[in-house]
């Protein structure tokens, strides 16, 4: 796959394909910036890149502790202002979906439509007391560790054991990546925990369509509904056997979200229907 490097404003990005363009904005990552980020950039845009100018974005470097939500989505509205003279379809992955999430309720004009996957309107108790584990391990210098917990906190109970395994083997590799720190990490992970929807000066106006999976332990459905009900006119396809980490991924999530985004005029949701309806396409 061509993957071009570059950068719009300061957020370092990978991009393939062409068409309209399309923010990719990627999960928790350990490392910041999109250095031998290559394969997991090809797995995660390629297939929209068929049709779309897709652009794969991580954090940049330098991070400040301290840094809110609002801050951190400020940014890529400025990156977006600068690079694009319209409105940009946003799709935002499970963290790269709570900035995504800020970034269309404080900054409306720049997003036409947006696509939230596997993530929801804030972290439910268990996933953000286990994300701030991970951050108190990089805050103490354990990284290793905080590594392994991450790793394990995506996946489902019956493989955490050898994926914490596995995140805590390549903690030196992913380290000598970061650039020697993984305080980027901790910096947006102390974000995220101070995001809320509800808290939002305004709600989300761009059409929506939440993409997650119904065993999905990080953002689990009572919070994806709630989600649907903050967003109006939004969609929920809860994505039957999926979990945190699978439901973004296949032939059926690429064609439901690239007919979303294709579709020509925002949609508004009857009287009469329930908060949350389901996109009538795709099974599985």
């Amino acid at each position: 796959m061509d993957l071009q490097r570059g950068e719009i404003g300061r957020l370092p990005c990978l991009a393939a394909g062409s068409g309209p363009p399309l923010l990719y904005l990627t999960g928790l990552l350990p490392q910041a910036g999109v250095d031998g980020l290559g394969p997991v950039a090809a797995v995660s845009i390629g297939p929209l890149a068929r049709d779309r100018r897709v652009l794969f974005l991580n954090r940049r470097r330098g991070l400040p502790r301290g840094l809110t939500m609002a801050q951190l989505a400020a940014e890529h509205a400025e990156a977006i202002a600068a690079a694009f003279p319209e409105p940009v379809d946003v799709l935002g992955l499970s963290t790269g979906g709570s900035i995504a999430q800020q970034l269309a309720a404080d900054h409306p004009r720049l997003v036409r439509r947006l696509v939230l996957a596997s993530t929801g309107c804030r972290l439910a108790p268990e996933g953000r007391a286990q994300q701030r584990r991970v951050a108190a391990r990089v805050r103490g210098g354990d990284d290793r560790r905080a590594l392994a917990l991450l790793a394990a906190s995506v996946v489902p109970a019956a493989v955490q054991v050898p994926v914490a395994l596995a995140g805590w083997l390549a903690g030196p590799v992913l380290a000598r990546a970061a650039g020697g720190t993984f305080g980027d990490l901790a910096a947006t992970i102390e974000a995220e925990d101070g995001f809320d929807l509800a808290a939002c000066a305004q709600p989300i106006r761009a059409p929506t369509l939440i993409v997650a999976g119904d065993r999905d332990d990080v953002y689990p459905p009572a919070v994806l509904e709630e989600t649907a009900r903050l967003i109006p006119g939004s969609r929920l396809w809860l994505r039957p056997g999926h979990g945190h980490a699978t439901a973004a991924f296949g032939r059926a999530f690429t064609r439901t979200v690239l007919a979303f985004l294709d579709e020509e005029a925002p949609y508004a949701r009857p009287a009469s229907s329930s908060p949350a309806t389901q996109p009538a396409a795709p099974s599985g």
